[in-house]
């Protein structure tokens, strides 16, 4: 089996920043992908030409911070102080244009820091609002990239479209109680398969900076239950890869 463990948020502080290479270097984590649109957007792009760094995506986003183009040129998307609307709220307000255009700025800031982009995914889960998904997916048909696909509808869509994308996504490593039997279901529904998987994690470490940032701040906790994994050997039968190689 082909595992992708990507850790999302790359570039939203110094101390997820920190925690995503900690990861990589110890092999706990497969890919990671950037935002564009945060105070430490440079910091990554920096360290990973530092560092050579290898499979990172583009995590695009609609919901967090201010938007890369001007707020006039893309009004349904952000509010009278240029932020993006919260999640919860891209269904009522987003027009298929804007949200195209916006996505398709920040994956021309992604090339024109000078990386190779390795993916595309996105940043909560605008997969959900149809109009923002066709966007989604016809970007990443036009840059030639793999997409993540968190459902069956999304996979399909891609396929259909030539996109690449796993056979398989998992949100099991997401949530407030993730410990080591998080790794025993995952074993036991696709280890020993012939498939692809993505196992979306967010790792990094949190301060109070980032604590403003962010409600989800079990990312240590994360990187101590992938450390575990990978000493219990858990990893010993599958293949860790990037998006480039499914």
């Amino acid at each position: 089996m082909k595992l992708i463990l990507n850790a999302d948020d790359f570039g939203l502080s110094q101390s997820v920043n920190k925690g995503i290479l900690e990861c990589l270097d110890e092999g706990l984590i497969s890919s990671t992908t950037m935002m564009m649109n945060t105070p430490y957007t440079d910091e990554a792009i920096k360290l990973a030409k530092d560092r050579e760094l290898k499979n990172i995506g583009i995590h695009l986003n609609l919901t967090y911070g201010k938007s890369v183009l001007p707020a006039s040129e893309i009004p349904s998307l952000v509010d009278e102080n240029g932020t993006f609307h919260y999640v919860c709220m891209l269904g009522y307000y987003t027009q298929y244009v804007d949200a195209k255009k916006e996505l398709r700025a920040q994956i021309e800031k992604f090339l024109d820091s000078g990386l190779k982009p390795d993916h595309l995914d996105h940043h909560h889960y605008f997969n959900e609002i149809p109009n923002i998904l066709k966007a989604y997916l016809e970007l990443a048909q036009e840059y030639k990239l793999p997409v993540r696909a968190m459902d069956e509808n999304a996979r399909n869509l891609a396929r259909e479209m030539g996109v690449k994308t796993t056979d398989e996504f998992s949100f099991a490593f997401h949530g407030n109680g993730v410990d080591i039997s998080t790794f025993d279901v995952l074993k036991s529904l696709f280890w020993g398969r012939d498939i692809s998987l993505e196992v979306l994690t967010h790792v990094g470490y949190i301060d109070d900076y980032t604590r403003g940032q962010t409600n989800y701040l079990v990312r240590e906790d994360e990187i101590k239950v992938l450390r575990e994994a990978k000493a219990k050997g858990y990893f010993d039968d599958v293949e860790l890869v990037g998006f480039g190689e499914i």
